[in-house]
């Protein structure tokens, strides 16, 4: 992802891509306002109206062009899905500079509150995330993930009747 450079809250799209994350994190109605706000500031959002986003979402607040949202995903209250790691100046000493991975949560998939979702992640379509969940890793389709960090507990069942 070498063609994304760092930016800043400083910047000018740094400023107003904060300013639009912060009017969507206070939103809770109508449901679709903070899904278009999401898609207005860059989150990859096909339909808006088909996304669910809770108030206290917060979803990459400097590259949200990182984050891929499909239709019927719901996001509950206080997940935070992040899509870069912009380390300290002393730790860039040691581990290099800002990373960029994106992240895609897959078609109807449920995120549990306060889930936090790093770098780099795909949920896969129809999954469950627990209530506090790390996810680390991605999760295979139709399953439930749990746990800090997130494991795979089960299988959703009836997955294959909703495609």
């Amino acid at each position: 992802m070498s063609e994304i450079a760092e930016r800043s809250h400083n910047s000018p799209s740094g400023f107003w891509k904060g300013f639009l994350g912060h009017c969507a994190y206070y939103v809770s109605w109508p449901h679709t306002l903070a899904s278009w706000l999401h898609k207005v500031r860059g989150v990859r959002i096909a339909h808006p109206r088909r996304v669910r986003i809770a108030a206290n979402v917060l979803i990459d607040s400097l590259y949200p062009e990182l984050v891929e949202i499909e239709d019927d995903v719901f996001l509950t209250r206080g997940v935070v899905i992040v899509a870069h790691l912009t380390p300290t100046p002393f730790l860039r000493k040691i581990i290099g500079g800002t990373e960029f991975k994106k992240v895609r949560v897959a078609r109807g998939a449920y995120i549990g509150v306060n889930a936090i979702i790093l770098p780099g992640v795909t949920v896969g379509e129809g999954c469950i995330v627990g209530a506090g969940s790390v996810v680390t890793k991605d999760v295979p389709p139709y399953s439930v993930a749990v746990g800090n960090p997130a494991r795979v507990i089960r299988k959703v069942t009836g997955g294959e009747e909703a495609r």
